[in-house]
């Protein structure tokens, strides 16, 4: 049996190391790439052409999810496990649709992270115990909502640029000099779309970016 050949992308140096040296001792694994953000982990990916990839879902330049839909858009067969501190549903959600095939929490066990691997190299999707049912249920019978369509619709072009580069792990610094603009109205542009989608962090404007297609 050939070892399955896995990918890690993580911001976290120590983390990296930590996940490498888990994995190492598995003689079933090995590791044949890794990346420290969005940007480098999809190309490295189409490059070395791992069978799984682990990938973190709060990573600089492409934030993980975007880097999961990107990935499976040009490689479907590769299968992708979320790898993550983020319990909510509105990341579960976000991460599901852009069609990850398994997600697992950084508490959860080394045993919880080899299972998951081994489950979705045999085509099966793997949902960290730690994750509640009614979650998973609340994505299955997720629609969009006539309320969800007409907030997204009264944002401004500019506010959409905004948001773009915001779930793209941007700082307001790098959005101003993006866009030429000084970063009070940057600032200014991000509490109107607090107020306007009712979303209280960078976090909440990601997932949302992501479910109304403006990442896709």
């Amino acid at each position: 049996m050939q070892p399955v050949k896995v990918f890690i992308a993580e911001d976290h140096t120590i983390l990296r190391e930590g996940l490498k040296a888990l994995l190492a001792a598995d003689r079933h694994l090995e590791i044949v790439g890794e990346a420290e953000d969005g940007r480098e982990a999809v190309l490295k990916i189409r490059e070395l052409q791992p069978q799984v990839v682990l990938m973190d879902l709060s990573m600089p330049h492409i934030n993980g999810t975007e880097a999961i839909s990107l990935i499976k858009k040009r490689h479907p067969d590769i299968r992708i496990i979320a790898l993550t501190v983020h319990k909510s549903d509105e990341y579960v959600c976000a991460t599901l649709n852009a069609k990850a095939d398994g997600y697992v929490l950084k508490d959860d066990s080394h045993q919880e992270l080899l299972n998951a691997i081994y489950s979705v190299i045999k085509g099966k999707t793997f949902l960290s115990p730690g994750i509640c049912s009614r979650v998973v249920a609340g994505f299955l019978g997720k629609t969009p909502s006539r309320e969800a369509q007409y907030s997204w619709d009264i944002l401004t072009h500019r506010e959409r640029q905004v948001i773009k580069l915001i779930a793209e792990g941007n700082k307001n610094r790098d959005i101003a000099e993006s866009l030429s603009l000084s970063v009070k109205t940057i600032e200014k542009h991000r509490s109107n779309l607090m107020k306007k989608l009712d979303l209280h962090n960078a976090s909440a404007l990601t997932t949302y970016a992501i479910e109304n297609g403006l990442m896709s």
